[in-house]
């Protein structure tokens, strides 16, 4: 469905081009002018395909100028929009002239704050989970939360994930978890000098981590040379050589004094990438192995990447409180007061922040990194602090 949006997307600024072209170009008497717009408008639309023809490369040197090209694409597609929304639909000559110069300077200059600005300012979001099922000993219990670093998409690999784990550490969490796509593609990306960042970062009860679709080797080019089974392992090696924990379809025990809750990570199976970007998984899909002796009567904190196994772990009586990422409000989010808005709500039922069912909470983060392009729209990046309290309610 997203590849679908986007190419008729890609298809309508490419009418909207040929109406202009025809309606203010075409006309002109110099052929030097029109033979400019035209390239203009071909090089743009090309942009796109350009960006394709690199990732079909595969290679992690490709991963940042393609997102570039199409984070160029995306301010020249949606200013251009904005103009023409003026000139038009307007008929008043002058009147169609300043409403569109006006809505592209807007929009233009909305995208580029998101580019220099917005997709920097690492941001610490904190929320409390209240629970009747909580024990006291774990009454005001910490959780750093963070998802979707990533790796090879950061323009400022070094200097961000340092922000990163400077951050997390300054929250003297009693738990750091990690909700998946660590790296963009492969394994190495990963680096020894990242990992050295990474294994300074520190809670009471350690790091976990899953893993998410983009750890898993499906978007490695070449499976001849590397396997998808083994880069996976290759990449689980290196987060746990770091110190963190990798929770992959099992469970462990949190203890304060006599109190105990439960931990469980789901790991990224074959199936689930099947339906990674589907608002609901597949019927068929069975968690209960995941589960299989885990005592449902304690407080059970499930990470799985995607969201929208949050209701299917649910109906199992599990999943007090589930962490997720995946989404990235599609790193475009707008706000007003307590309503939020986004393209993913076009695609997911649960998106970004907290949800709330019956006994159970969600909480989504917008994570850190980017896909696609270097844009982040109202939705920067994030760690979140959760605090857990119990209630006798």
């Amino acid at each position: 469905m997203f590849v679908a949006v986007i190419f008729l997307l890609s298809l309508f600024v490419v009418w909207t081009d040929w109406v202009a072209y025809r309606r203010y170009v075409a006309g002109c008497r110099s052929v030097w002018l029109c033979r400019g717009a035209m390239g203009l408008f071909i090089v743009a639309n090309l942009l796109p395909y350009m960006a394709m023809a690199m990732m079909w490369l595969g290679n992690k040197p490709s991963i940042v100028p393609t997102m570039w090209l199409l984070t160029i694409y995306t301010i020249l597609s949606f200013s251009r929009l904005a103009l023409y929304a003026g000139i038009l639909l307007l008929r008043n000559k002058i009147a169609k002239w300043m409403v569109g110069v006006t809505l592209c300077t807007i929009v233009a200059w909305v995208l580029l704050v998101g580019v220099v600005r917005t997709r920097k300012e690492l941001t610490v979001r904190s929320a409390d989970i209240v629970s009747a099922r909580l024990p006291r000993g774990f009454d005001g219990y910490r959780i750093a939360f963070f998802s979707d670093l990533h790796i090879a998409s950061l323009t400022s690999v070094r200097e961000m994930c340092e922000r990163v784990v400077a951050q997390v550490n300054a929250l003297d969490a009693d738990l750091v978890v990690f909700g998946g796509d660590l790296v963009n593609a492969q394994y190495d990306e990963l680096s020894p000098e990242l990992s050295s960042v990474f294994s300074r970062m520190r809670a009471r009860d350690g790091v976990v981590a899953v893993l998410g679709n983009h750890d898993t080797g499906v978007y490695v080019r070449d499976t001849v040379e590397l396997p998808i089974e083994e880069n996976t392992r290759l990449l689980i090696e290196r987060i746990e050589d770091m110190g963190w924990r990798v929770v992959n379809d099992e469970s462990e025990f949190l203890m304060r004094g006599d109190d105990t809750i439960t931990l469980t990570g789901i790991g990224f199976s074959r199936e689930l990438l099947e339906h990674r970007h589907s608002a609901n998984v597949a019927d068929s899909l069975d968690l209960r192995p995941i589960f299989e002796g885990l005592p449902c009567d304690m407080f059970n904190i499930t990470v799985s990447h995607m969201p929208q196994l949050w209701r299917k772990i649910v109906a199992l009586d599990y999943g007090d409180l589930v962490l997720s990422g995946h989404v990235h409000s599609m790193q475009m989010k707008a706000s007003l007061g307590e309503r939020h808005f986004s393209p993913a709500q076009l695609m997911y039922r649960e998106w970004s922040g907290c949800y709330k069912e019956s006994n159970s909470h969600l909480y989504i983060t917008d994570g850190v990194g980017s896909v696609g392009f270097h844009l982040r729209i109202g939705a920067p990046p994030e760690i979140t602090l959760l605090t857990l309290r119990c209630t006798s309610d």
